[in-house]
């Protein structure tokens, strides 16, 4: 498998470096692949904006952070305009509904990602709905591996468990339709 090169971007608050982290681990320890985030966030603790570059490849990662992207997530109008035109064509930019599209030569695909959460009780997993998308639009990861590396995230909160299987089959289900 060829490096993918992923950002997760959004505002602090969203989890995207808690998004980056599962996808990471759902790379290495439940698909034996390589993987490695790198992010970058504002000084305030929410609101600024937040980025996790991941890579992930089945040959060593030589640098830390994404040079030429093939996927974009943006779950906030903030991220959305940082990548939305200078995207190269063929690059996947996902991003939530609520979001206003803006020409980009990006295949541009939008989803009702915090609509979703917020149906599920709580906005909080929007970031589990949007890996869901990710893994059923790219297939870099499995969602089986992903439903592992929730589990295992999750395993001293087990309250938290369900809510995050059910988001990441959700954005599974809307990524299919």
């Amino acid at each position: 498998m060829p490096t993918m090169q992923i950002i997760l971007s959004g505002v602090g608050g969203q989890g995207l470096m808690l998004a980056g982290n599962l996808l990471g681990r759902a790379a290495v320890e439940f698909s034996g692949l390589q993987a490695v985030m790198t992010s970058v966030y504002g000084v305030e603790t929410r609101g600024t904006f937040t980025k996790s570059d991941v890579l992930i490849s089945s040959e060593e990662i030589t640098f830390p952070e994404v040079l030429a992207a093939d996927v974009v997530v943006a779950l906030d109008e903030i991220a959305y305009k940082r990548y939305v035109a200078n995207l190269a064509p063929g690059v996947l930019l996902i991003f939530d509904d609520n979001i206003p599209e803006q020409p980009s030569q990006a295949i541009q695909e939008s989803y009702p990602i915090s609509s979703t959460a917020k149906e599920l009780g709580n906005l909080a997993v929007a970031n589990v709905v949007a890996l869901g998308i990710l893994a059923a639009k790219t297939k870099v990861v499995s969602g089986e591996a992903l439903q592992n590396a929730l589990r295992q995230e999750f395993a001293s909160r087990p309250n938290l468990i369900e809510l995050n299987l059910k988001a990441l089959a959700r954005g599974e289900e809307l990524a299919l339709q």
